[in-house]
């Protein structure tokens, strides 16, 4: 089976502008300036107008992203990348203020120009025209966990053939209501063979994870197969992440810290009480990549959803 690997990561968010802010900012991070995000130095002066803020933030972290890797997709078939986007509030807010406007005023008030931002697909469908990444386009929108499910899914998809690499990332806009934050996370993710190839260097192996749906109330042992199959060659300590705040994440974490049977090194970085939404399963990620190479990861919504990815030190690469 293709080994897959992780060559990169990029973030943008209030509190974090790289790796060193978000070990920095501990597990919450201070309160965000409103006018937090400057589109110019990532995007250049023209072209974003129309994009909402999570198109704007997620290509951000796309850009940032590509060059960690050292990857530039102007060199590759588009037919070899993918992309994969969790999300839960890129569209909320347009699709607010359409509401309005329909109800209103009626849809011939409607913005030409703000109209096609309804769907939720459309961030990660910029990144595919930006780069010409066409082997896939999915947005995922599983509560909290569908970052995670999106490097889930594009590693799925690389071992089975369908692309080489691509880019796996959440993006969120904050919500009308509600204190979700805002701001986006990418990982680029790759066949090893292919990154060997390339010559760039992997920061670690994807070595399993699952999505699962607990109902609040269940109990945590149904989980027992496959928290079992992640943690079948664990080493001892396990660096080890978990994002949520409610009692299904709490319960979760509690379920996997007394099953793995070797000690787990507890972090919490930025955005570990879920307030990024989808992209706070992926910052958690970033943080154990950045500090030590490996880990376990899992997220939980309040409604029951549940994932998990372990990251594994990568095979060194055989010297000639």
């Amino acid at each position: 089976m293709t080994g897959v690997v992780i060559t990169g990561t990029g973030l943008v968010c209030p509190a974090a502008s790289g790796v060193r802010e978000l070990l920095a900012a501990g597990p919450t991070g201070p309160e965000s300036d409103p006018n937090w995000f400057d589109p110019v130095p990532h995007l250049g002066r023209r072209g974003w107008k129309y994009l909402t803020p999570a198109t704007r933030f997620l290509l951000a972290a796309a850009g940032l992203t590509l060059a960690d890797a050292i990857w530039d997709p102007a060199l590759l078939p588009g037919e070899s990348m993918g992309v994969v986007v969790g999300t839960n509030f890129a569209a909320n807010p347009v699709v607010g203020r359409l509401d309005d406007v329909v109800r209103t005023d009626g849809a011939q008030w409607l913005s030409p120009a703000e109209a096609p931002n309804f769907s939720v697909n459309i961030p990660a469908s910029h990144i595919s025209m930006k780069y010409g990444m066409r082997a896939f386009n999915l947005t995922l929108t599983d509560p909290m966990v569908a970052g995670l499910a999106a490097v889930l899914t594009l590693a799925a998809a690389i071992r089975r053939g369908r692309a080489r690499l691509g880019l796996a990332g959440a993006t969120e806009e904050r919500p009308a209501a509600g204190p979700t934050g805002e701001g986006a996370c990418c990982l680029a993710v790759e066949s090893a063979d292919h990154a060997r190839d390339r010559g760039a260097p992997a920061r670690a192996e994807v070595t399993g994870g699952f999505c699962r749906f607990l109902p609040p109330g269940a109990d945590p042992q149904l989980l027992g197969g496959p928290v079992d199959a992640l943690l079948a060659d664990a080493a001892d300590p396990l660096p080890y992440a978990v994002t949520g705040d409610d009692e299904v994440s709490r319960r979760v974490g509690d379920f996997v810290a007394a099953r793995s049977g070797v000690p787990l090194v507890q972090r919490r970085y930025l955005g570990a009480a879920g307030q990024y939404a989808t992209a706070s399963p992926l910052l958690q990620t970033v943080g154990l990549l950045a500090e030590y190479g490996q880990g376990l990861v899992v997220a939980a919504s309040p409604h029951g959803h549940v994932a998990a990815l372990r990251l594994a030190p990568p095979d060194p690469q055989p010297t000639s």
